[in-house]
């Protein structure tokens, strides 16, 4: 645990005020090192030397040394035009042409890393360039002579230091922006110190966080093309899975599982037939299907359709804006999937089926179609998500119609003109969970509130009450510790004399410990 030759197990007050090294705790003290300033540990190794900000454009300046400061190119070309080509550090000439265009490689996050060992930059890290290439490493990562990056060789005299603390010459005198820094900070050292109230603001976590991590950590550590991830993270479930579930879930309660009604949607197709075709939607058996045909509804994308398929004794299809039937996408821009594998999933089992129309496994847009008659062979492989509950005599006309003559397309074009949506269960689970979203934040900016007392608290659950006046007092009995000892014995109470004779007392005998009279 000590330094130098001893073994012991703890650190002395000399070893700790620097006899064998400068600790954090002793920054002051006969022997503590000598702390000279230098105009680079001044200056963060991401922020330009000249405006002290982070920069965007960063370029070198090099020394005779071998050191180099960067600066942002926005700041030190007004500079040199306006100081006839002066270094406003060190004072020396400096032309535009002499800087040197710096490549650092950066995390997603904007952290600046070495890119061969990914290692972070920070205060305490040797910083290097390559003067051939602009690169930027840690000084352990250029021992080979080659810049990994471009795969070039470079010399000893390319390397420019661009930060280095545990180097630092013994003195070095403070010039140029370098020193109005350091009088600036000794000016605020002299200020007294004024204690700043730090108010840290709770982080609002997710309401739909899972216990499960991204695995960003552990990718990081065992594939390299993956960006080094130190702090753990947790999966967010996706938001409509989650409406999704709830819905087909049946909700738990006495008789609420058999009312279905209100998991369900009803729509009204209004055709330029002047009739309505009236739909009921499953949405607790096909909730995704269900959710892109409302979605698509209230965005306007079926009004104008026209029924562009009429088979008789088959089916008649819609839900195609381009009228093509080959056109129509889904509420998310991309197919999405089959639910006919789902529990409960319903069948082509009569007539006034309505069902998804594809392409084949996984390919749902926006068309659909309602049956004329029981299809079972149509059975997974499409979507059943409602059925016609209303207008049987607009269905019957539109399988009357005549068709073009060897097409399955409609003679006269029949379009919807309109969707009224009259029940949407998805709507009513955003508003529930939007409102409970309130009172959680309503009650975390509240606080911690402060129980109040009901009528009742004070009553134990022997049914006594707590707090009384004589609750601790011995002579009256009541649900308190010791409230049998100020009681008298029935004898007593009775107020009969029960004493034996002495003769009977004696030849009585007795049987086990007595009655604990003495006690």
């Amino acid at each position: 645990m000590g330094h130098g030759n001893s073994n012991k197990l703890y650190i002395t007050h000399a070893e700790h005020a620097g006899e064998f090294g400068q600790h954090s705790a002793s920054s002051s003290g006969y022997k503590a090192k000598q702390q000279v300033p230098h105009p680079r540990a001044q200056t963060p190794f991401d922020c330009c030397a000249l405006s002290f900000q982070p920069f965007e454009h960063p370029v070198c300046a090099r020394n005779k040394d071998g050191t180099g400061f960067v600066f942002d190119l926005v700041n030190i070309i007004p500079w040199l035009k306006q100081h006839d080509n002066t270094n406003p550090i060190t004072k020396e000439p400096l032309s535009p042409d002499d800087l040197i265009k710096l490549n650092y490689s950066r995390k997603p996050s904007g952290e600046i890393h070495d890119p061969i060992s990914f290692k972070p930059f920070s205060e305490h890290s040797h910083i290097v360039a390559i003067a051939t290439t602009g690169n930027v490493f840690l000084a352990e990562s250029i021992k080979g002579g080659r810049d990994l990056l471009e795969e070039i060789k470079f010399k000893s005299d390319d390397v420019i230091t661009l930060q280095n603390p545990h180097g630092l010459p013994s003195e070095s005198p403070l010039t140029g922006a370098a020193a109005v820094a350091m009088a600036a900070k000794n000016e605020e050292k002299a200020r007294p110190a004024i204690p700043k109230v730090v108010s840290e603001a709770k982080k609002t976590i997710p309401w739909n966080i899972s216990p499960y991590s991204t695995g960003a950590p552990g990718a990081s550590l065992t594939s390299t093309s993956v960006d080094p991830q130190t702090q753990s993270s947790k999966l967010l479930w996706d938001e409509e899975e989650l409406m999704f579930e709830d819905i087909s879930n049946p909700p738990k309660g006495k008789g609420k599982e058999k009312d279905v009604g209100k998991r369900r949607a009803y729509v009204r197709v209004i055709t330029s037939l002047g009739g309505s075709l009236n739909l009921e939607l499953y949405c607790e058996k096909a909730p995704k299907t269900c959710y892109n045909f409302l979605m698509l509804a209230r965005a306007g994308k079926f009004d104008d359709c026209i029924f562009h398929r009429l088979i008789p004794g088959f089916m008649v299809q819609t839900g195609d804006p381009t009228g093509t039937g080959a056109g129509g996408q889904s509420y998310w821009d991309t197919p999405f999937r089959d639910e006919y594998d789902l529990k409960g999933a319903v069948k082509h089992d009569s007539r006034g089926v309505v069902a998804m129309a594809n392409k084949g496994a996984g390919t749902n847009g926006s068309q659909w179609y309602i049956t004329f008659r029981a299809t079972p062979h149509l059975d997974n492989k499409h979507t059943v998500f409602g059925k016609l509950v209303g207008g049987e005599e607009v269905l019957d006309t539109l399988e009357k119609l005549p068709r073009k003559e060897g097409t399955e397309r409609p003679a006269k074009p029949v379009r919807i003109t309109e969707v009224v949506i009259h029940q949407d269960p998805f709507e009513t689970y955003k508003t529930r969970l939007a409102n409970k979203l309130a009172r959680r934040t309503a009650e975390a900016n509240e606080g911690p509130n402060t129980t109040q007392k009901t009528p009742n608290d004070n009553i134990n659950w022997f049914g006594v009450k707590v707090g009384a006046s004589d609750e601790f007092s011995g002579s009256s009995p009541g649900g308190s510790v010791g409230k049998y000892l100020g009681n008298k014995r029935p004898r007593e109470q009775e107020g009969v004399n029960q004493a034996l004779p002495v003769e009977e007392f004696k030849k009585k005998k007795r049987v086990g410990f007595g009655d604990f009279e003495g006690w």
